[in-house]
């Protein structure tokens, strides 16, 4: 008897082992909501709300940005970085003109994107929903708490159908009265940053007639490529 059960228990740890020797490990494939890979672009729908409380103005304006991944390099620190060259033009019948050349790099734990010379963590890895980090631990700026709202989402954007998108809410203000800030990104897998919306209004008091002050800007994916 005691035999008997000593060869159960063996085949039972023999096939335990097996088991685990053969589990599929499955890759993170989180990087790849980044889309840098050099030749790769982005053009985006801009719509621009600019608000002025001295004259009680309200402008609009309605333009094109186009980022592309223009070349690999390495950086001050040692790693692979991509430089980005933006475009702009206010309408699809003029041409391109350089406006900005940023850059970006991809490390075992987050994407970067340096802005006007200020770098934003702007994803960590692996993405999860609910995951919160600070998106301003590489510049001087104070923290600035980012949080992956949605994860995995498929959406249209601008018309066109993504299977995976993932949303980093940047920011929300509290204060929805006089000081609403919102500020929200999405990102689809193997195209990068396919919306963002930036919002930023101030008013002298709760008044419904006090003019505000500040701006509201929104850039929608139009086309992808490369």
């Amino acid at each position: 008897m005691k035999k008997s059960c000593w060869i159960l228990l063996s085949s039972v740890i023999f096939l335990f082992s097996c088991s685990k020797d053969e589990e599929t490990v499955v890759p993170d494939t989180s990087a790849e909501y980044a889309g840098l890979e050099v030749g790769k672009y982005v053009v985006f729908d801009v719509d621009s709300i600019t608000y002025n409380d001295f004259d009680s103005s309200i402008d609009t304006a309605s333009y094109q940005i186009k980022e592309m991944v223009d070349s690999k390099f390495t950086d001050l620190e040692g790693d692979e970085a991509f430089k980005l060259i933006r475009y702009r033009r206010d309408s699809a019948t003029q041409n391109w003109l350089i406006i900005d050349v940023w850059t970006s790099k991809i490390t075992l734990t987050n994407f970067q994107k340096t802005e006007e010379n200020i770098n934003y963590v702007k994803l960590i890895f692996p993405v999860r929903e609910g995951k919160v980090w600070d998106g301003n631990s590489r510049n001087n700026s104070s923290t600035q708490d980012y949080e992956y709202t949605a994860v995995d989402q498929a959406e249209v954007i601008g018309g066109n159908t993504l299977a995976e998108v993932l949303t980093v809410l940047q920011y929300d203000s509290p204060d929805k009265l006089i000081n609403p800030e919102f500020f929200e990104e999405k990102f689809a897998k193997g195209v990068g940053l396919v919306y963002k919306r930036s919002s930023s209004l101030v008013r002298a008091d709760l008044n419904p007639t006090t003019p505000w002050l500040g701006y509201v800007v929104t850039m929608t994916l139009s086309t992808y490529g490369g």
